[in-house]
């Protein structure tokens, strides 16, 4: 766009805005704006810098030609003082650049609202643009960096306020709300616990770091949380750490980052660590932590302190915080294989407890399942009738996914109850149907089809109800199955159908049909 370039401005700005709205799915729409810029005006570099309280701020730049013979100090001393003169008057500024005799450049401020008045907006930062000839002191070219930066401005900003926004229901989540949780008592009551109680009772006044292994649906996360707050350790703070191996993310995640310290972070963030100060950090899944993460997480246990991604400051945050990590995976294995750093095992598990699968403390099933009736619904007197009880602490049930498969066993249970004929809140075995061998239950008597002509048309009526019966019972124990993944999932159904070994899109299909709603799982813990 020169100055005898009298074309339509108008497509330049729709590829501009383009390229700045494709960049938002990547967390990179201030570089991809930037690059735009210089497509579509010529330019041979584009800077910018987001403001922060200390005056300076994180910079971002796109394809930096520079003029031969200047060294890159030169070109960048100009930029940063540019930059920095902006945000202090803060005014569009352009002119010729002082180290060559074509160059120009032009500067505008980003404001948080593409308005002319200054109420109510703030200074985001500035933007920069070079040239190899006079296009930055065109009033055209001005005209159209102002307007692109009252955008980039606005996107900016909006973009913070979604990242507080984020930030904050993140946080939300990750703390401890269970209003009907278990004391730790509760949990230890019964006498196959003695033991994990005794130790437990023991670390309760220390500091100590605690690692809960087991069975997934075994309850370690409801012990992790009931055992901090026992030890008066709060905020109780929960770190989901998945599979990610994107060094970034995890730092962000547990250590926070400062704004601009990658693509995307237009706004500070502050890590699980510093919202756990003074409490409890609940590691859940800690073997799915990369080697660098591990290493990172060795730093923290042996120091107590930590660097956010792009802090700055001449002393490390420093936290105080009780960790108590969670897997249901097989750690010395890991350590064998190498996929988990020994020495970080010896900072996590201090106190090192193995929960027991349900199948070996039977006796506990019904104490278990009238406490988690009971706990659910506040406004009924669960109870198990003597068929019930025996059932559940029956040996041909194998119980894999322990107390979560029990809970979805007695909610199912307690619908049929809702619907039956009885008033009365009692459960009975003909309502857990269990009654099978499991985990085929009644399914797994299916009848084997006899070949054409095998039996008389007498017959036929009967066979085809005992098909449908049978089907009835499968399409149950199914619906039983696909909620027990679920809950294991916590409601990602991505997630299930990789556990289940099947298209996603055929599990969305059977949960419409079984009528399974996967967003009243998103919140279960163990």
């Amino acid at each position: 766009m020169s100055a005898a370039d009298n074309l339509d401005p108008w497509p330049r700005m729709r590829e501009v805005v383009a390229s700045a709205v494709m960049g938002l799915h990547g967390g990179r729409f201030i570089e991809e704006t930037l690059e735009a810029l210089c497509v579509q005006l010529g330019a041979t570099s584009a800077w910018s810098t987001l403001e922060t309280k200390s005056g300076g701020g994180p910079m971002h730049r796109s394809r930096t030609a520079g003029f031969r013979g200047v060294p890159p100090a030169v070109l960048a001393q100009h930029v940063t003082d540019t930059l920095s003169r902006v945000q202090v008057e803060p005014k569009t500024v352009a002119g010729p650049v002082p180290y060559a005799p074509m160059g120009s450049f032009a500067a505008v401020p980003l404001w948080s609202l593409p308005t002319s008045s200054r109420r109510g907006r703030t200074l985001i930062g500035a933007m920069y643009l070079e040239f190899p000839g006079d296009e930055g002191e065109q009033s055209a070219v001005l005209e159209f960096i102002e307007c692109v930066g009252s955008l980039l401005g606005g996107m900016i900003a909006q973009q913070t306020l979604i990242e507080a926004t984020r930030e904050d229901l993140w946080v939300e989540r990750a703390k401890d709300h269970n209003e009907h949780h278990l004391s730790l008592d509760e949990l230890l009551a019964p006498e196959s616990m003695a033991t994990i109680r005794e130790e437990l009772r023991a670390a309760v006044a220390s500091n100590a770091s605690i690692m809960l292994s087991g069975e997934s649906g075994t309850g370690k996360t409801q012990l992790a949380t009931a055992f901090a707050r026992a030890s008066n350790r709060e905020p109780i703070v929960r770190a989901t750490l998945g599979l990610a191996d994107d060094l970034n993310t995890i730092t962000s995640e547990l250590f926070g980052h400062e704004r601009g310290a990658f693509s995307g972070a237009v706004s500070k963030r502050k890590g699980l660590v510093e919202y756990a100060n003074k409490g409890t950090l609940i590691l859940d899944e800690v073997l799915n932590l990369s080697r660098h993460a591990q290493q990172l997480l060795l730093d923290f246990t042996q120091f107590g302190s930590y660097r956010p991604l792009g802090y700055q400051g001449r002393e490390p945050k420093k936290a105080d915080v009780r960790l108590i990590s969670v897997t249901n995976g097989d750690v010395l294995q890991a350590i064998a294989d190498n996929r988990f750093r020994q020495d970080l095992y010896y900072r996590l598990a201090t106190v090192p407890i193995v929960l027991p699968p349900l199948r070996e403390r039977r006796e506990d099933i019904p104490q278990i399942a009238v406490r988690y009736l009971n706990r659910t619904d506040g406004r009924n007197d669960w109870e198990l009738d003597g068929s019930a009880r025996e059932l559940l602490s029956a040996h041909h049930l194998r119980w894999g996914g322990n107390i979560r498969e029990l809970e979805a066993v007695l909610e199912r249970a307690r619908n049929r109850v809702r619907v039956s004929e009885s008033a009365d809140p009692v459960i009975e075995a003909r309502h857990l149907d269990l009654e099978g061998e499991h985990p085929l239950g009644a399914a797994g008597s299916l009848t084997a089809a006899q070949p054409a002509g095998g039996s008389s048309g007498n017959e036929i009526p009967g066979r085809w109800k005992q098909l449908a019966e049978q089907k009835d019972g499968l399409d149950v124990l199914e619906k039983g199955i696909i909620e027990d993944t679920l809950a294991a999932c916590e409601g990602i159904v991505a997630r299930a159908a990789r556990m289940l070994s099947v298209p996603r899109t055929g599990l969305i299909s059977r949960m419409a049909t079984l009528e399974i709603d996967p967003e009243k799982f998103k919140n279960r813990r163990e």
